[in-house]
Parts: structure tokens; C-alpha cells; sequence
């Protein structure tokens, strides 16, 4: 799988995910799975080889293409083809070169001037093919979802778009080369007939009274006030592709970019209570982490209403971008609410330190 480099990506945790999923969950190959918050899709895409369906949700269009083309999206030979296609094509002076390259009437260096236009060529390209139907929805979001993981490979950001380097670093001046976001011909090995769903849509969607239930719902929200729309903006130009979208300021943040509850300090208990309270499942695991909105008590005490509680305690280092802090790792939470049992917290457990 190819992957954004993405402030909670969740590819360290994944296997102490599965394996606390094995541990609480009878016969997981016949359980439905929800990634509610999926942002790279690594949770959901891994899941799908363990679960009878994978389902993925997130409020950003990037992240709803990305999810697409891992959940819904086989590698064929006509994708290879069309990928050989793109990676040929003359460049061209489009939206990306003319947007987050530095230009006469731009300042902003996201990308070199070559690598934009490649990424314009590309974008255009498959944005024109699907238009007049000459290649299909899945070859679409496949090919699109691969422009956006291969360009963030060639960015000039220590990791999030909030801001461009002053001096391009070494791998932003290396060629843009498409790569398929995945190779594999056989989506999901337990779902032959590909029932994974991709929404693009308010988490809280899920806790409304006629949404539809799955058998393990795993919920990754925002931790801080950092909101994700503003910090991969331009992903979802890209990904939108409109001259008709407003971007603002140096770092061209698109105007009335989506702001979730789950990043505001007024907001988030509120939000947490009530997306718990009404989404409908017989398990429920949330990653947090000691760092975030809401305190440990908190969270624990809006838990126990739903069902009995298991609290797995983990250590991370800090992102690279953090070190000069006086604490060097922040501990993360793994809650696992069985819905059908009583509410109670049942014990807590401590992992290794995950580096």
C-alpha cells in the first residue's frame, strides 16, 4: 500500500489493532468493520483481509478518494496501463502549477514548477478520460487516489500543508512519478462480491436513528484543535480539480474549509457523547491519547454508558516534528466497548512502547 505521510496514521498501530481485535472478538472473518474517521485508509484496507466487509468514512474528499480506491478498487492490467500512460504525458501549465508552485504571480512552493505540471498533465488527463466515460468510476478514484499519495511524496512540507519550506528539500526536488496506490487484483478475499461502502460525510451521520449498524465500529478522531482540512487543503484541490474553489493566504487554505466538532474545545464532549450514545454496534474501539481534548476521565466516563470498558495503555514516541518538548512520547489509548455487556470498566493493560 502506498500511504500520505499523515499526522495519525495509524500504520505502527495496526497490528497491536488486530491483535486486540482477535483477542475480544469471536470470528472476526464473519463480522462487518467500520473505519468511522479513516483519513489514509491504512486501518480499513488492512482490516479487509480479516473481516467479512470493510467500510470507511471521512469528512475530506482526498480521504474519501484514497478509501475508495483501497476498499472498492482492484489493480488491473488496464489501470497499469493507463498509470504507464499518465507517466508519459507532456506537461502543462494547469491549476497545481499555477496554485502551489512558485510562479510570476505565485510565491507558494508546495511543488517545483516540473512536478506541478506533471501533476496537472495527470489530473486533467483522467479528469477528461472519466468525463466522457472512457475509463470507469473505479479507474477514476484508483488513478486519482494514486496522484494524490504519489505527489505528497514529492511535497516541500515537513508533513502537513499548514506550510511550505522556504527551500525545497531534497525529495520535493525529485521527479513525480505515478504510483498505484496498491497492487492488489483481489480486493477483499472474505467479500467476493465487494460490498465495502465508502462515504464522504460527518462521522455523526452514523449515530443518526436510521443509520445502519456494523459489528465492530473503529472511531480515530481528531485529537487536538489542529483541524485536518486546513492541514491537507491542497490534497482536496487537487482532488476537486475547480477553478471555481477560493483558496486564501500563503498556504491557500480553501475558504470555508470543513471544521469538525471533534477538534473544538467547546465542542468535543459534546460531539463525543453524542456520536457514542447513538451509533449502533456490538463493539466499539476509539484510539486516543493522553494529549487530547478530552481528558482520560472523561472519555472513560462517556464509555461506561455505552458498555463494560478494556483500556490497552501504549507509548509512542513523539513525531519527529515534536522533539523539542520536555516529554518525548505521549501514551495512546485503545478503548474496547463490548455494547452487549454492562457498563464497567473491566481492566487495563500496558503495551510495549511502540517506536
Amino acid at each position: 500500500m502506498n500511504t500520505l505521510n499523515y499526522i495519525g496514521c495509524k500504520n505502527k498501530l495496526f497490528n497491536t489493532l488486530l491483535k486486540i481485535c482477535k483477542e475480544n472478538i469471536d470470528d472476526i472473518k464473519n463480522k462487518t468493520f467500520m473505519d468511522l474517521f479513516s483519513g489514509t485508509g491504512v486501518v480499513g484496507f488492512n482490516m479487509m483481509q480479516h473481516f467479512l466487509h470493510c467500510s470507511a468514512n471521512d469528512m475530506e474528499y482526498y480521504s474519501y478518494v484514497i478509501n475508495y480506491a483501497l476498499l472498492k478498487c482492484s489493480y488491473t492490467e488496464n489501470i497499469r496501463c493507463l498509470i504507464e500512460i499518465c507517466n508519459n504525458l507532456d506537461s502543462v501549465e494547469g491549476l497545481i502549477y499555477h496554485n502551489f508552485s512558485p510562479t510570476n504571480t505565485c510565491e507558494r512552493m508546495f511543488f517545483t514548477n516540473g512536478n506541478a505540471k506533471k501533476a496537472d498533465a495527470i489530473r486533467k488527463y483522467i479528469g477528461e478520460k472519466f468525463a466522457i466515460n472512457e475509463i470507469t468510476e473505479d479507474e477514476f478514484h484508483f488513478l486519482l487516489a494514486s496522484l494524490l499519495v504519489s505527489i505528497d511524496k514529492v511535497a516541500n512540507t515537513s508533513c502537513v500543508y499548514g506550510a511550505y519550506l522556504k527551500e525545497f528539500k531534497k525529495p520535493s526536488l525529485k521527479d513525480l512519478v505515478l504510483t498505484p496506490i496498491h497492487k492488489n487484483t483481489v480486493i477483499n478475499i472474505n467479500n467476493t462480491n465487494n460490498t465495502n461502502q465508502v462515504y464522504n460525510g460527518l462521522a455523526e451521520k452514523f449515530a443518526e436513528e436510521d443509520a445502519a449498524y456494523y459489528d465492530v465500529v473503529y472511531i480515530d478522531p481528531p485529537y487536538n484543535q489542529r483541524q485536518y482540512s486546513a492541514n491537507y487543503s491542497p490534497l482536496n484541490y487537487i482532488a476537486y480539480y475547480d477553478k471555481n474553489i477560493i483558496l486564501k493566504g500563503k498556504t491557500a487554505l480553501i475558504e470555508n474549509y470543513n471544521k469538525s466538532d471533534f477538534c473544538k474545545k467547546t465542542e468535543v464532549k459534546k460531539a463525543f457523547t453524542n456520536l457514542i450514545n447513538g451509533i449502533k454496534c456490538n463493539y466499539l474501539i476509539i484510539s486516543y491519547n493522553n494529549e487530547g481534548l478530552l481528558t482520560r476521565e472523561e472519555l472513560q466516563n462517556i464509555l461506561l454508558k455505552k458498555g463494560s470498558v478494556k483500556l490497552y495503555k501504549i507509548k509512542y514516541n513523539k513525531f519527529k516534528a515534536q522533539k523539542n518538548v520536555d516529554k518525548q512520547f505521549v501514551e495512546e489509548y485503545l478503548w474496547m466497548i463490548d455494547t452487549s455487556k454492562k457498563g464497567e470498566l473491566i481492566i487495563e493493560i500496558d503495551f510495549e512502547m511502540i517506536k
